[in-house]
């Protein structure tokens, strides 16, 4: 059911398999939390950035699935303190997936998957981040631009704790 990404250049680590393992987490919990689950296609994913469609009663949401990650790709060990968001993706006319059809981003933490609504999520960034102040290096990125060499993407760095303010719902881990 999950999807079959590649490896880019960039991923000198283990950002494939990190992303990977969080989706197969993902779908095991939704089943055990007793949603239907369903992947997205190969161009939902790429273009309209959702990676599974869960159903539950009433309930229908796209979701975006985002792993635990470093702040720097040369950092050691992961973290939760700090959360990245895509502005605008790698590809020249990508959005990113804060600008996708997602309904919900699932970003994996040490302990749990956080769910928050995409259009809260941009709020947030709307308020606490400064569009036009550009870094060089991601551990600048705080609530700032930080697009990295080579690439045409444009992230930010939040702190979990905006993310948890704006908490939709928690499937903890098991």
């Amino acid at each position: 059911m999950s999807h079959t990404n590649s490896r880019n250049k960039f991923d000198k680590k283990d950002s494939l398999e990190l992303g990977e393992n969080a989706e197969q987490l993902f779908i095991v919990l939704a089943v055990k939390s007793g949603w239907k689950i369903s992947a997205s296609s190969k161009d939902e994913n790429i273009d309209e950035h959702w990676d599974y469609l869960i159903e539950k009663e009433n309930d229908t949401f796209k979701v975006e699935v985002k792993s635990r990650k470093r702040v720097s790709r040369s950092d050691e060990g992961l973290q939760s303190d700090k959360t990245w968001v895509e502005l605008h993706g790698v590809r020249p006319k990508d959005t990113g997936w804060l600008f996708g059809k997602a309904d919900l981003i699932a970003f994996e933490k040490e302990k749990s998957f956080i769910f928050v609504k995409r259009l809260d999520l941009l709020a947030v960034v709307n308020k606490k981040v400064n569009l036009v102040a550009k870094v060089r290096e991601a551990k600048d990125a705080l609530y700032k631009i930080y697009t990295r060499p080579g690439r045409k993407d444009k992230l930010t760095l939040l702190l979990t704790q905006d993310i948890e303010e704006i908490k939709f719902m928690e499937w903890n881990k098991i």
